[in-house]
């Protein structure tokens, strides 16, 4: 087995997605949002990202941290407000399996609300979203549609491990 990377933007249920995956599949999981504030010594994306360190900051840390994961059977789920490193990028390029958690602007939006440690920006949601769902999907082998409730994606998260044989259950 090898690793698999869950991307999408903020709200699109990779958080769920990832740790129904990796329970399935019974692999750790591993949220490099987590292991990015570990590394920088803080407990808050936003005092590090944009109150602090700078977004530079956080993007070097991924790009040191990220690729390592991504070399070991882990599920990784990637952050979703920030662009996507050139070191990140060239090592998802490497993992067989990724997938592009997708769900509608609404949704989206809906679910980025009620998160409680989140980046705030100048620029609006909507903006962002459509800046990173288009750089996700680049980067992905495989889609997952996340609207609704999770339940009604499950189906579909099989029916895409068993697209890949060193998934298949």
């Amino acid at each position: 087995m090898s690793a698999i990377v869950i991307l999408g933007h903020s709200g699109s249920g990779k958080t769920s997605v990832g740790a129904w995956i990796a329970n399935y599949l019974d692999m750790p999981c591993i949220d490099t949002d987590d292991k990015v504030l570990e590394h920088l010594g803080k407990t808050s994306i936003q005092s590090v990202v944009w109150d602090e360190e700078g977004e530079t900051s956080w993007l070097e840390a991924e790009a040191e941290i990220i690729p390592g994961l991504l070399k070991e059977d882990n599920v990784v789920i990637l952050g979703g407000q920030t662009s996507t490193p050139v070191a990140v990028k060239d090592a998802i390029a490497n993992v067989p399996m990724s997938i592009n958690c997708v769900a509608d602007e609404d949704t989206a939006l809906t679910r980025i609300a009620k998160c409680e440690d989140r980046l705030v920006r100048d620029v609006d949601d909507a903006q962002v979203r459509s800046e990173r769902v288009r750089e996700y999907s680049q980067l992905a082998t495989h889609e997952l549609d996340t609207n609704g409730d999770f339940a009604s994606a499950v189906p579909r998260i099989k029916a895409l491990l068993a697209v890949n044989p060193k998934t298949n259950q």
